[in-house]
């Protein structure tokens, strides 16, 4: 629990009900509408597309259940009998923040992890906080009451709904990720709102990056510094790639709440923005914990469903290609069999041998068998019986078009 020595509190400067969440959010929102939109469009389009979707769709839906499942059967329910100081921090959250119906809150041992998450279920919410993150900022401390507003914050905003819905678009380099940093960065005043205490909050976050012992102790204002001291091509590229904001650009957000002044924005390096065109987003890696892997799993299951059937056609086509181009050598064959003995060919034999016009039999890789017919017009068809003959090919149907 939190030892260190603390300044009085100090509410955030400017905020309200109506201005938590960040203007850039909403502008993030309809960009990425608009792609996930087309998305859905095409993948409608395509009948495979959605039998993909809707098999991956039952996957994450199960495996969203049995999360919940473990939570309600493994965690610690909070409650006024279980842990009913954390109960009562979180109903005031709850109703600071205007949370008519509380969600279920559930304390989980995670092996020292700090962390907490918002989940939902069957039009029910849950928010997990992991059990050291509770035994690191106590049950009723404006540190607590930051990570519990934090993950309100999600749940009031629909951040849980709007993965499943936008997640193509999330998954589009740099305006995904710019997206999800936009949620965090809002959940973050919807936390300090909660907590009514800028240095609790700002405590909370130097935890996360410093440890349950030492973090408390840090000087946050010269964390914050890193953010325009350490800058760089990389530096700029994880920035732009990761869905959550740098921890020491939260810090400063942070900080700049207490007092009301615009929050620093450090130039970041232009050609980062170049690389983060063909990174993906939707990454993992920045905490976005069990919902965010889901979400991963959606979309690349989606982008499967599309890909897929087109790779198929490529494939076909290849393979008929190669037919035609067969049968062309055999016609000719047979062609100059009959040029040579001023009779055609009664049999493959004829045609096909070690000393003949075609030392070896091709073989159709599709598992197609070969025929020959003459035409006085035309000379020699040679068909194959799954592609049809490069005179009359087959449709996918296998008719003659």
């Amino acid at each position: 629990m939190i030892t260190a020595e603390k300044n009085p509190p100090v509410p955030p400067v400017g905020l309200s009900p109506a201005n938590l969440t960040l203007p850039k959010e909403g502008t993030y929102f309809v960009f990425v509408l608009i792609l996930s939109i087309l998305f859905w469009v095409l993948l409608a389009v395509s009948m495979v597309g959605l039998i993909y979707a809707v098999f991956i769709g039952f996957f994450v839906w199960l495996g969203n259940g049995l999360l919940i499942a473990y939570l309600r059967s493994e965690a610690v329910r909070v409650s006024g009998r279980q842990l009913p100081d954390l109960h009562t921090t979180f109903a005031g959250v709850c109703h600071q923040l205007g949370v008519t119906q509380p969600p279920s809150l559930y304390v989980l041992q995670a092996g020292g992890m700090l962390n907490a998450f918002a989940t939902r279920f069957s039009g029910r919410d849950f928010v997990v906080v992991y059990s050291d993150f509770l035994e690191a900022l106590g049950p009723s401390s404006p540190e607590m009451k930051f990570i519990l507003g934090h993950e309100l914050g999600h749940i009031k905003s629909r951040h849980i709904l709007k993965q499943i819905f936008l997640a193509p678009g999330l998954f589009f380099p740099l305006a995904g990720p710019a997206y999800r940093r936009a949620w965090e960065s809002s959940c973050d005043r919807y936390g300090a709102f909660a907590a009514q205490d800028v240095g609790g909050s700002v405590r909370a976050m130097m935890i996360l990056g410093g440890g349950r012992q030492h973090g408390p102790a840090l000087n946050a204002t010269t964390f914050a510094s890193q953010l325009t001291e350490e800058r760089g091509f990389f530096v700029s590229l994880h920035e732009l790639t990761s869905t959550y904001p740098t921890l020491s650009r939260r810090v400063t957000d942070l900080l700049a709440l207490g007092t009301g002044a615009a929050s620093t924005k450090p130039p970041r390096n232009p050609f980062a923005y170049l690389v983060g065109l063909f990174i993906p987003g939707g990454n993992v890696g920045g905490g976005g914990g069990p919902v965010a892997a889901m979400m991963m799993v959606v979309v690349i299951g989606l982008m499967a469903a599309m890909a897929i059937p087109a790779f198929q056609k490529v494939r076909q086509a290849s393979l008929q290609k190669a037919c035609f181009n067969q049968e062309r050598m055999l016609a000719a064959a047979f062609d100059q069999f009959r040029l040579e003995n001023t009779r055609g060919a009664k049999t493959w034999d004829e045609v096909v041998g070690p000393d003949k016009l075609i030392k070896t039999m091709p073989a159709c890789l599709a598992g197609g068998k070969y025929t020959a017919d003459y035409d006085e017009n035309n000379g020699y068809d040679v068909s194959c019986s799954v592609h049809g003959s490069y005179l009359h090919p087959k449709t996918a149907s296998g008719t003659t078009p």
